[in-house]
């Protein structure tokens, strides 16, 4: 996520950021030209021979002309040559043009880009979309002008020097790390998008925004009531929403030797907040400086001062700032000191997503955690009890959904397909995500876009090995073929016995279908 507190000047660079790039798009027009050799000179980070010259400002436009005509022996026009090259840039995105031109109107905006004459003629687009250049850029900085090029050191100092630019109050954004590595040795602050990134939303932050925040492990049935509630109020005042969330979990920074059991990795976590259908979700990089931070500094700094967050809104029992002795009454008076509404929500019960029924069909440890329903919180602490007790059908209604597992199938001992049942043997790809209790199950597995039926234990497999590690291993039904070094998903949906030993293999296979049939019945039905 960009950062833009503190920032008052912000350099683009153009190729790969404002304007997207196609090489292959310039080496086929080429090609088509009888020219193929061009590939030998050109990368989207850099050009050697008379490409590289150009934009170094080392020859003119009619010196490079002339120069291609000499080296691949061929008889262009300028037209051809001009048009073949500019093939390179693709078109300006439209909301990018009006985000520099808004942007303009708050920061020092300027262009920094190692480019040539032929393809800076793209910045036509701001002139012709009613966006006056001047009104856009300060200035521009362009390689084959002041005869410097990234990632040198020197056309940084150049332009803060020229633009008298303190390099801690400045944001470059480029596209080459080699470039950012660079700016960034001098103190400026950078950004590095990835291919076709649309970054816009990130600095055209909002006049004002309603936020909530927390670190959403599960975003599970209480989190997305906490966000519909935000989004009530945001609707009701005329304002976007603002999610706000961290990553890696706070207590391992304070606590090195902590190990988190996480109901969703990072990126399932991203996708699931993706999926509330908020306008703005900003994923902070929890470190020790923000570690250290009061309750009333980050309520300055990350919210009011980077977000110009309106309403605050924070779950009944969330607690912030680096002494967490903070409350709400003070919180609120944090934010009226700053001009900040701060709302607690209200608690979202297990009452409110099961029925007790479903408390009643829950195991005996289970059914502790579920006795008093009209007063437990629904929580990501819970929903971990849930799973580590098996209780996946409590789990998945207190998540709104089955909990997920992914993983690589790795290599096993293979003695499941000499019994007629072969499993696949998974290893989590997210080593701090939470492994349900001991127990077969019945689980739907994803693989390659295609869903099976499966019958999983994650266990000892006391019947085959003694003092066995635990594995987890899944059976497929109705599938054949390799699964080794594939990505397995699965959601788990009942834990329908506890692992058993055992007399003989003959007593184990027969088990073995008897779940078979069990799973084949059960998830015909979910």
């Amino acid at each position: 996520m960009i950062r833009l507190n503190g920032i008052k000047n912000i350099i683009f660079d153009f190729g790969g950021v404002l304007i997207d790039l196609n090489q292959q798009a310039c080496l086929d027009a080429f090609a088509a030209l009888g020219v193929p050799q061009v590939a030998d000179y050109v990368t989207p980070y850099g050009h050697i021979g008379p490409f590289g010259q150009l934009e170094n400002g080392d020859i003119s436009v009619e010196t490079f002309r002339d120069e291609l005509r000499r080296l691949f022996s061929a008889d262009l026009t300028d037209t051809q040559i001009d048009e073949a090259w500019g093939a390179f840039l693709m078109q300006i995105p439209a909301n990018k043009l009006h985000m520099v031109h808004e942007l303009a109107k708050t920061y020092r905006v300027f262009l920094l880009s190692n480019t040539s004459p032929i393809h800076i003629r793209r910045l036509q687009a701001f002139e012709d979309a009613g966006y006056p250049l001047h009104e856009c850029f300060e200035k521009l900085y362009l390689s084959y002008e002041v005869g410097l090029s990234k990632p040198g050191k020197a056309i940084y100092e150049y332009v803060l020097n020229d633009a008298d630019l303190k390099p801690e109050e400045t944001l470059f954004i480029d596209d080459g790390p080699a470039n950012c590595a660079s700016a960034a040795a001098l103190g400026i602050r950078t950004y590095t998008p990835q291919p076709f990134e649309d970054f816009t939303t990130q600095l055209l932050r909002p006049q004002a925004c309603v936020a909530t925040m927390g670190f959403f492990d599960g975003v599970h049935q209480g989190h997305r009531f906490l966000i519909e509630e935000t989004k009530r109020l945001a609707a009701e005042q005329g304002l976007p929403v603002l999610v706000l969330s961290f990553w890696p979990h706070p207590r391992t920074v304070l606590r090195t030797d902590f190990y988190p059991q996480l109901l969703t990795d990072q990126e399932e976590r991203t996708d699931l907040l993706q999926t509330t259908g908020v306008d703005y979700l900003d994923v902070l990089d929890f470190d020790t400086a923000l570690a250290g931070m009061s309750a009333k500094q980050f309520m300055q700094v990350m919210l009011k001062d980077e977000w110009n967050v309106k309403t605050l809104v924070i779950g009944f029992d969330h607690r912030f700032g680096n002494s967490r002795t903070d409350d709400y009454a003070a919180y609120r008076a944090y934010g009226e000191a700053m001009g900040m509404e701060v709302v607690q929500a209200s608690p979202y019960y297990l009452s409110q997503v099961m029925d007790h029924q479903a408390m009643a069909l829950a195991n005996p440890q289970a059914q502790a955690l579920l006795s008093h329903p009209s007063t437990t919180t629904i929580s990501s602490s819970l929903i971990r009890r849930l799973i580590l007790a098996g209780e996946m059908e409590a789990a998945a209604l207190a998540l709104g959904r089955p909990y997920g597992l992914s993983g690589t199938v790795v290599g096993g001992h293979r003695i499941g397909s000499t019994l007629g049942y072969p499993t696949a043997n998974i290893e989590p790809l997210s080593p701090n995500k939470l492994v349900p209790a001991i127990g077969i199950y019945a689980v739907w597995v994803t693989c390659e876009g295609a869903t099976y039926k499966g019958m999983l234990s994650i266990g000892r497999r006391p019947t085959l090995h003694a003092d066995s590690p635990v594995v987890i291993e899944v059976h497929l039904l109705h599938f054949s073929g390799n699964l080794y070094g594939k990505t397995l998903t699965l959601h788990f949906m009942k834990r329908f016995r506890q692992e058993e030993q055992f007399p003989d293999v003959e007593a184990l296979v027969a088990k073995l279908k008897e779940d078979e049939q069990f799973v084949e019945d059960y998830l015909s039905f979910t």
